[in-house]
């Protein structure tokens, strides 16, 4: 987000307090919603609970042509609509509400680093094993990215998509990558993180920040979610400090914050919560 960009939203944003209805707009959840977009959803309503504030959680088929950036999630509070966890962060410090207030400026650098290990490598990943692995497009991809809409119109934007995401693949180096390497790439990146939280609760310190939320959102989803094989969750099993992790904000910020809740029923999946 560009300078210009951030002070115009501080503004925007600081002008009105959190409202009730506040919403956050995604695919549909059942039948549409692919692992990278999940992840990515469930780590904003993680920060939002985090930082206490009230969502409701609204699946959409055309979610992502709502979204002003073409990504899910993005929520709307009020007048305005802002996508991405990032931006949804600043907009939320603008209005009075932060979870990273209290690092000081080596902590917060290294929280960013840590946060772009993180869409470097497990969003990457995701979005490898959704659109490059011929199984996973075959039997998983290509049917729920286009399940709302009729044929031909479903095959003609699910192959739009994979051509999109195959080019980006391309160009980031990630094309030629096997994935045995995708996957060798997803545990180095747990192996990071793992060390880096050892036997702490959290990242920094004794309260989140929205690296745990980034963190909670990609490793949950993973765990979660019924792919081909259990190759992608088992690297993240391997760590059990991120397992318990994952356990520990599913239980505090999804269950038992308030078990009614739309954001409590959307950190469910298919293979249900972790096991105990």
């Amino acid at each position: 987000m560009s300078l210009v960009a951030e002070a115009f939203v501080t503004q925007i944003a600081a002008a009105e307090p959190w409202p009730e209805n506040a919403a956050l707009y995604q695919q549909l959840k059942e039948e549409q919603i692919l692992l990278s977009d999940n992840a990515s959803s469930l780590a904003v309503q993680a920060f939002l609970q985090m930082c206490n504030l009230p969502v409701q959680v609204v699946c959409r088929a055309n979610a992502e042509y709502m979204s002003p950036s073409g990504k899910v999630p993005f929520i709307r509070v009020g007048n305005q609509v802002v996508s991405e966890l990032g931006p949804i962060v600043q907009f939320v410090k603008a209005k009075g509400h932060s979870l990273s207030d209290g690092l000081d400026e080596v902590q917060k650098a290294e929280m960013k680093a840590y946060m772009e290990l993180v869409n470097n490598m497990l969003l990457t990943a995701e979005l490898y094993l959704q659109w490059c692995d011929d199984t996973t497009v075959q039997e998983i991809t290509h049917p729920r990215y286009g399940s709302p809409y009729p044929w031909p119109l479903n095959r003609i934007l699910a192959y739009q998509k994979q051509w999109e995401i195959r080019r980006k693949m391309k160009a980031i180096g990630w094309a030629g990558k096997s994935l045995e390497q995708v996957l060798e790439d997803v545990d180095q990146c747990c192996q990071a993180l793992s060390q880096r939280l050892g036997t702490q609760s959290y990242f920094f310190n004794k309260q989140p920040t929205e690296l745990d939320a980034l963190v909670f959102g990609h490793l949950f989803t993973i765990l979660t979610t019924q792919l081909t094989s259990d190759e992608l969750s088992e690297k993240v099993k391997n760590y059990s400090n991120l397992v318990a992790f994952c356990r520990r904000i599913e239980q505090h910020y999804f269950e038992d914050h308030d078990k009614d809740s739309s954001a409590s029923a959307a950190s469910k999946s298919s293979k249900g919560y972790l096991p105990s």
